[in-house]
């Protein structure tokens, strides 16, 4: 009875936060900061870089609603200059992107959103070795920058057709990569970055900082308030309705028979929903679920979030070939809700 007691114990102490990461881990493991490291960012002032798909007041008014763990501003991507914020007094909340090539020749695009302060005692000593002179000062400062920054938090973001197909393309060219980036922040390249999720997501990074725990991004979880889906609706973008091609780099619109033949499995009620509906309905705060996935190198980050608390009450990470959705997913979230 004591070792079921203890068991039980140890489950309801695990924290887990799904497509969300608070750790210093590059990998984005479930990794405990080491001590201070929170508190030195909570000391900081956090500049957030987004996209200009959005109004800088709309910015605002979600992180007025959700952001407490820090002071913060907001600055233009046209206007951000990292080296501006190299005194150890910023955490620095943006965008970031790389795309890697393996020896066989396979395109890695790996694209998150990325909160991180400076490691400023080497930073400084990397520093103090550059010379200003330098035909490749620029360049060899932000990489130093770079190099430098600790991850605090972070979320995988979930690249639209059109980018993944010019990235695939033009991954050997550093013109072309840097057109790239620049379009990470003029235009709507992502499928789970409308305000609305936005909203959640720092919602839930403040909410597990607040609390000084940490998470990860690799274990699946269910919690109790799956349940509650029995009565409502799930939410599903209309962007999943899209079905990838991982072999030809394209995608297509599912026709009815697929869609049916995807969610025949799942038992409630489920509704497919435009993007600019989803987004009204959670900045409204309203009491609904909806389904978020992310799909990145054929890795799936699929789960299902309480609009109106940003909590997700379902996750599955799914690594290889998981390029699409499938009618398993709702199989399995199905079952959750059932049990």
């Amino acid at each position: 009875m004591k070792r079921i007691l203890l068991i039980t114990m140890l489950i309801l102490s695990i924290k887990n936060y799904s497509q969300i990461a608070v750790t210093a881990s590059y990998r984005g493991a479930n990794e405990p900061f080491e001590k201070g490291e929170l508190e030195k960012f909570k000391a900081t002032t956090t500049v957030f870089v987004l996209p200009q798909v959005n109004k800088k007041e709309d910015y605002e008014k979600i992180l007025k609603e959700v952001w407490t763990v820090t002071p913060y501003k907001i600055v233009d991507f046209k206007d951000f200059n990292i080296a501006d914020y190299g005194d150890g007094k910023y955490s620095i909340a943006k965008f970031i992107g790389d795309i890697t090539i393996s020896g066989k020749g396979t395109v890695y695009i790996h694209t998150n959103f990325a909160i991180r302060i400076l490691d400023k005692e080497k930073f400084d000593k990397g520093f103090a070795k550059l010379k200003s002179d330098d035909k490749k000062y620029n360049r060899k400062l932000s990489m130093l920058f770079n190099e430098h920054l600790t991850y605090i938090a972070r979320f995988p973001l979930s690249v639209n057709n059109k980018f993944l197909v010019d990235a695939m393309a033009g991954a050997r060219s550093d013109e072309k990569i840097g057109i790239l980036y620049d379009r990470m922040y003029t235009e709507q390249s992502f499928t789970n970055t409308n305000l609305g999720m936005l909203k959640n997501y720092f919602q839930k990074i403040n909410q597990i900082i607040s609390k000084g725990e940490h998470s990860g991004l690799y274990d699946d979880f269910t919690t109790p308030e799956v349940k509650n889906l029995k009565e409502n609706t799930l939410y599903i973008p209309e962007a999943y309705m899209m079905e990838y091609n991982p072999w030809k780099g394209t995608e297509k619109l599912r026709d009815e028979k697929d869609l049916k033949k995807l969610v025949e499995d799942y038992k409630y009620k489920y509704q497919f929903i435009r993007d600019e509906d989803l987004e009204k309905k959670i900045l409204n705060n309203e009491d609904i679920f909806y389904l978020r996935y992310v799909s990145m190198n054929g890795n799936k980050y699929l789960d299902v979030v309480n609009a109106k608390t940003g909590n997700p009450v379902y996750y599955f990470y799914g690594a290889g070939f998981a390029y699409n959705l499938k009618d398993d997913d709702f199989k399995n979230i199905s079952k959750a809700i059932s049990k």
